[in-house]
């Protein structure tokens, strides 16, 4: 009998690891399967349309850094393809740095044209390595997206269909691969630089030919695309960060008198990313060759939109350039992220009651609290979740009044969140023996619906760096968002806000706190960000 249990066990644990494995190989065949597909055509990658770029880009986006450096080399490196900026890793580096350093200077000495203006970086006519090596930096930070920024070849340039898109100091040029250089001489008639121009980028604000941004068609055969022109956060109307500010939650209580004595940055944000869309990164280096790299990226690429925080430990090697170096650990948190919309609606309940609902996502299990954010009370399973354009979250909070505050700030619904709401949601999870790391927050009140976006934090030992994007698989992610979709009835409580469209590329205004940090050798370097 016992042998009869013991052979059932192993069955079940062979079984489940064979299941595991044949998972495993069906995504590394679908990986295989999407990189067959892409070409090198004229030096650039070429996708046989924007559904294969897509489906290449969001599953490599899921890769780590070593993955994705090793996948560049072995399939396209080899094959003659030079990024804009690689991505390499420590067995990577070496060679695939020095060649294109050399193709970097090789096209140089063919174009021959040296700006007077940098001749400081540059040694009997060849470019100084710390010149190509500040480019990439500049190059990373305009466009945000490290992976996008590898698929671009050296020219600044991705083929899809019978489309080349060219990413310049004025936005993005695309035409057909036929009137390519046509699409040159419309750059010099308007003095526009490549990316890929080496000092060489002017900061003119939005071009004349396209001074509104969008989607424009420049002449017969060329379009141009910048981001729609948004207005800028005022800085004035947004608290003043406080370094040692305790706001903040972890999934490890050790973390948290770690992140309270964090500085925070003054993060800048180079002005050609307003081209399309914002960058905020700041960088602060703990040891003569080691730094930490915090970014926030909210960044529409025509091909892609990307939006994420990402906080990395980088190495200089002897080659010059910052490559991410694994370390003891590296932890990444999201205070939160909080989008301002104005709404038209008005919370119509005669008697001004306020409504806290706690979905728990799995299940759709709810809980619900009148007029208190407290003593939440259970209204059901399976119910329809509120519609947000986040993935994997482990709770979803939507509250409505009539009134909460006047023209509230991402501070002041942080401390809300923490002081009133966080509490009954923690209690909820606890009571089901469930995690609750990343949160879904709505506010609704008269005249303003704020969105919010918590990560109570993640780490991982002997690696790199930490991320979180926001994959919406959408250019513009917007949606249609309904108060209370989930109470099914069970209360008779009338808001009034229904059917709020919402566009999380342009909201009113876009706050956030986050911290990144690295442990080398047991000392944390880091900081927060907040704006």
């Amino acid at each position: 009998m016992k042998n009869k249990k013991l052979f059932i066990v192993l069955f079940l644990i062979l079984t489940c690891c064979l299941s595991c494995e044949k998972d495993q190989m069906n995504e590394s065949n679908e990986r295989i399967a999407l990189i067959d597909k892409i070409n090198i055509e004229n030096g650039r990658l070429s996708f046989a349309n924007k559904t294969a770029f897509l489906e290449f880009y969001n599953t490599s986006k899921k890769e780590s850094n070593d993955a994705i450096a090793s996948m560049l080399e072995e399939r396209f490196y080899k094959n003659n393809f030079y990024s804009l900026k690689p991505i390499v890793n420590d067995e990577t580096e070496v060679k695939e740095v020095q060649k294109h350093f050399a193709k970097i200077r090789q096209q140089q000495l063919i174009n021959k044209s040296i700006n007077s203006k940098n001749a400081s970086q540059i040694a009997d006519g060849i470019l100084l390595d710390e010149a190509i090596i500040d480019h990439y930096d500049i190059a990373e930070d305009i466009i945000g997206d490290e992976l996008f920024l590898s698929l671009l070849n050296e020219d600044a340039e991705i083929q899809v269909d019978d489309i080349i898109y060219k990413y310049t100091d004025q936005g993005v040029l695309f035409c057909n691969k036929e009137k390519i250089y046509e699409l040159y001489h419309f750059m010099q008639i308007y003095q526009i630089k490549s990316l890929s121009e080496i000092g060489e980028m002017n900061v003119y604000g939005y071009p004349k030919f396209n001074p509104n941004g969008g989607l424009k068609q420049v002449t017969a055969n060329i379009t141009s695309f910048v981001d729609d022109k948004v207005t800028e956060n005022n800085s004035s109307a947004l608290p003043k960060p406080i370094s040692n500010e305790s706001l903040t939650a972890s999934i490890s209580p050790i973390f948290n008198n770690v992140v309270d004595n964090l500085e925070v940055c003054n993060p800048k944000s180079p002005w050609l990313a307003n081209l399309f869309g914002k960058t905020k990164v700041c960088t602060t280096n703990y040891e003569s060759k080691r730094r930490v790299k915090l970014k926030y990226y909210n960044v529409n690429l025509f091909l892609a939109y990307s939006i994420g925080v990402k906080v990395k430990n980088q190495f200089r090697g002897w080659t010059g350039i910052w490559r991410e170096e694994n370390t003891n650990e590296v932890a990444l948190g999201v205070n939160s992220v909080t989008w301002f919309f104005d709404n038209s609606k008005i919370f119509s309940n005669n008697s001004n009651s306020m409504i806290a609902n706690y979905y728990v996502t799995d299940t759709g299990k709810l809980y619900t609290s009148l007029n208190s954010y407290n003593n939440a009370i259970y209204a059901g399973t399976n119910k329809p979740i509120p519609n947000l354009p986040f993935k994997k979250l482990d709770m979803i909070i939507e509250v409505a009044a009539d009134y909460i505050g006047k023209d509230l700030t991402e501070y002041q619904i942080r401390k809300l969140f923490y002081g009133s709401i966080y509490g009954q949601a923690e209690k909820i999870m606890k009571s089901l023996n469930k995690p609750m790391n990343e949160i879904g927050v709505i506010i609704n009140q008269r005249g303003q619906t704020i969105v919010q976006y918590y990560n109570l934090g993640t780490s991982c030992t002997n690696c790199s760096d930490r991320q979180k994007t926001f994959d919406w698989a959408v250019v513009s992610p917007k949606i249609t968002y309904t108060f209370g979709a989930g109470n099914g009835g069970d209360l008779n409580v009338k808001t009034g806000f229904n059917d709020l469209k919402f566009d999380f590329k342009n909201p009113k205004v876009t706050g956030i706190n986050i911290y990144g940090m690295v442990n080398k050798n047991g000392t944390w370097h880091g900081f927060k960000m907040v704006f």
